[in-house]
């Protein structure tokens, strides 16, 4: 009796040696806000920047001093987005499926016991420990489908990771441009001071009328109103820029272009047919549906290698009558005359065309979206080299000579005012013109591929031996 519970107590404690203990972890708002509320740009130390693509660290480093420039825009974002951190929580979650792909099945233990009647002796007892035997290849598709999912996953974070730096791109040029139309706002509102005070002073000598005084009183309100606006616009682009980077709300973000006019850079020599090697070496949800498509390659095995019959094998022990003791072995099969796994593998081998037909009607998108970006890209900077030639010198002349004529008395107030309306639009529309450019380069860029930049650790320093630095 002594050893039975020995061996009890060591059966139950063999199946619980592995179990895994739950341990509960509430969810706490308060805490989990305060934790957003801490958080800032990286202090201290200067920390190495690197392609998302690149191996080593490069030379880049995270300086706040001179503001962010793109690519640290892009490093910070991809640390610190809560959307982000919240995909990359998903691949733990995968790779547990690698876990279970490799865990064996586990052994049944059957067991029948039986009296005697109507005056047979002894009783009958009946065990068997079956293990069912993998078919083959099975565990090996098993991994290999679990491993296609952690490689997919991680391609989907990746191109994720791709999308908010797209993302922070445009809002961070969306700031420089809200900034831009401030500047431009206030040399305005300078001008329209100086032509209100020159035409009080003109009327105190009998040179303007109250209708002079309205017409330029009026010009100021509205460029004070459209600075309060711009204003507004700024805020509203930059709390933008914070919630996509992961910092709080009240954190101040100074960027490496604010005071800056905006220039207009050179198009890179881009024909239609590079596009194409672009798409397929930068564009990560590319990538992403590749490994998708590979997620389904390894599922149409796995079910392939199921449609073999089920073999479970094992030893067994028999009691009979009195005295009787048998031992053996125990063995079953699932013979697969009328299922062998036809609905499974038809079912995944529609789901590797479907995976085929999606990546390719998303090449077949993105390869068209980027070529139409590519020729409104050319198309604008053809506009902007126009008014560079035609509209800007134009603009030039006509402001010096109506200064001119309005200094020397021979140009009205309202007329004046109506040049100077007139230049500003001129001015306004070719800042808008390059605006429009330097967006739809941000749209070819993202369509086409551009280097996602993350943080690095430093580089570690050289190990060099006593015996080497003693060395002349």
């Amino acid at each position: 009796m002594r050893n039975s519970a020995i061996a009890t107590i060591g059966s139950l404690t063999f199946l619980l040696g592995g179990c895994v203990s739950y341990h509960p972890k509430p969810l706490d708002p308060r805490a989990e806000l305060a934790a957003l509320d801490a958080r800032t740009l990286p202090a201290g130390t200067l920390v190495h920047l690197r392609e998302g693509a690149a191996g080593p660290p490069g030379a880049p480093v995270f300086d706040t001093s001179d503001g962010l420039s793109e690519a640290e825009l892009m490093a910070v974002a991809v640390m610190l987005n809560p959307d982000l951190q919240a995909v990359r929580a998903s691949i733990g979650e995968t790779e547990a499926l690698l876990i279970t792909a490799k865990t064996l099945p586990n052994p049944e233990f059957g067991i029948g016991f039986g009296v005697g009647l109507l005056g047979t002796e002894g009783f009958k007892l009946d065990t068997d420990l079956l293990f069912e035997l993998l078919k083959p290849g099975e565990r090996e598709a098993r991994k290999a489908v679990a491993a296609a999912r952690i490689a997919v996953t991680r391609a989907e974070i990746l191109a994720r990771e791709y999308e908010v730096a797209a993302e922070v791109r445009r809002l961070a040029f969306n700031v420089s441009v809200a900034e831009q139309a401030l500047v431009v706002l206030d040399a305005e509102l300078a001008l329209r001071q100086q032509a209100t005070s020159l035409i009080r002073r003109r009327r105190d000598v009998g040179e303007a009328n109250d209708l002079d005084i309205s017409a330029v009183d009026l010009e100021l309100v509205e460029i004070q109103r459209d600075r309060r606006l711009a204003q507004i616009e700024l805020e509203q682009a930059r709390l933008a820029l914070n919630r996509a980077l992961g910092l709080p709300p009240s954190t101040v973000i100074t960027l490496e272009s604010s005071g800056k006019p905006l220039d207009v850079p050179l198009l890179d020599a881009v024909q239609a047919s590079g596009l194409d090697e672009r798409l397929f070496s930068s564009r990560l949800d590319l990538k992403a549906r590749e490994a998708a498509y590979q997620v389904s390659e390894e599922e149409l095995r796995l079910a392939t290698a199921r449609q073999f019959l089920k073999l479970k094998a094992g030893p067994s022990y028999e009691h009979e009558g009195v005295s009787e003791n048998f031992a053996g072995v125990s063995a079953s099969v699932e013979i697969p005359i009328f299922d062998r796994n036809q609905g499974e593998i038809a079912e995944k081998t529609a789901a590797r065309d479907r995976s085929r037909a999606e990546y390719t009607a998303a090449l077949h998108r993105l390869r068209s979206d980027a070529a139409a970006a590519l020729a409104r890209v050319r198309a604008i900077r053809a506009e902007i080299e126009t008014q560079q030639r035609e509209v800007l010198p134009l603009l030039e002349r006509s402001q010096t000579l109506s200064r001119g004529a309005f200094e020397a008395r021979e140009l009205n107030v309202l007329d004046w005012i109506t040049a100077q309306q007139r230049a500003l639009r001129s001015r306004r529309a070719y800042l808008d013109t390059v605006i429009s450019y330097r967006r739809a380069l941000l749209d070819l860029e993202a369509l086409s591929g551009f280097p996602v930049w993350r943080f690095a650790p430093p580089p570690e320093p050289s190990t060099v031996s006593s015996q080497e630095r003693n060395t002349p």
